[in-house]
């Protein structure tokens, strides 16, 4: 007999339950396919050896979206173990897509588990119920926590370490883009623009950013840093080239979303409309960040901003 799972509500939220199988390793292995965002994922059972079964409760997360969701997911795992006294374990399948861009990741699999004793699944929880749940927890999905994650950010930019060709890749192009010019200020400028505009209107009932809001930081970071160099990464370089291009502005074009974040990281300020992978850029890269105002609303860059002392809202 297999696992059993279905999905009932706990506080208007969806979580994850089970009953016990006679075969526990099949049991976690499916449990952590559940996780994955691909439906027909195979999880292989890890070797035996060096397994250290979790002595407090544990805390994972759901695998959704892109390199900056998945980014996030890692992190929030990682952050609030440290926070709750909880032990981090994170699906395969998020492992096996980061590790093609970072290295040394250290948050074990859950297929880790498949050897341990179990006796209940993780429950996944609101936001707001993390310090006060007692249990074992599968944050919610597409987890953005700032209040966890902001004090730990020196620390995961060192976690966060991209593969050696990525980042001579980033700084050949930073070369490139600096036109010989020496002891040059570099500024990662991230647009978002050709997946946003519903979902902007849907969950903020706001519109696309203007093109005078990047403007506007441009020129007052033109005449602080001297020289300096505006690094465009987007996924509508014809937009930033028409409407921000100038001397001392490059649009990156044909990277990968790794190559163009790595790129950002490698700069010394940001500037960030929405979206969690400019927030990564920014994050990684340390210096300023001047952050797009969206909303009055929750909105996590926002919350972010409240919370780090170089990072600043900009209306």
């Amino acid at each position: 007999m297999s696992a059993k799972f279905w999905t009932e509500h706990y506080e208007n939220q969806q979580v994850i339950t089970y009953t016990l199988s006679p075969y526990p390793q099949n049991q976690m292995l499916e449990y952590e396919s559940n996780l994955c965002s691909s439906p027909n994922i195979h999880i292989k059972p890890p070797r035996h050896n060096n397994i250290r079964c979790p002595q407090k409760p544990i805390v994972t997360v759901q695998q959704l979206g892109r390199l900056g969701n998945q980014m996030y997911e890692y992190i929030s795992v990682w952050s609030i173990a440290k926070k709750t006294g909880r032990e981090p374990y994170v699906p395969s399948c998020l492992i096996h897509e980061l590790e093609k861009v970072f290295r040394n990741l250290t948050v074990p699999p859950v297929s880790y588990l498949a050897y341990c004793t179990v006796q209940e699944f993780p429950i996944q929880v609101k936001a707001d119920e993390i310090d006060h749940f007692n249990g074992s927890i599968l944050l919610p999905t597409y987890a953005q926590l700032p209040k966890y994650i902001a004090p730990l950010v020196n620390e995961f930019r060192q976690m966060f370490q991209f593969k050696e060709h990525i980042v001579d890749e980033s700084q050949r192009l930073l070369h490139i883009a600096s036109r010989g010019v020496r002891n040059i200020t570099y500024v990662g400028v991230h647009v978002r623009r050709t997946d946003y505009k519903r979902h902007l209107k849907l969950l903020y009932n706001a519109t696309m950013v203007k093109p005078n809001f990047f403007l506007r930081q441009m020129n007052v970071l033109r005449n602080k840093y001297k020289p300096v160099m505006f690094v465009v990464v987007s996924d509508d370089p014809e937009w930033c080239e028409r409407e921000l291009g100038d001397d001392d502005v490059v649009v990156m074009r044909n990277n990968s979303p790794a190559q163009d974040l790595a790129i950002m990281a490698a700069c010394n300020h940001s500037i960030i409309d929405y979206g969690t992978y400019g927030m990564w850029g920014a994050m990684l890269a340390g210096g300023d960040t001047f952050v797009y105002n969206l909303t009055n609303s929750y909105d996590a860059a926002f919350e972010m901003a409240s919370l780090l002392p170089n990072w600043h809202i900009v209306t």
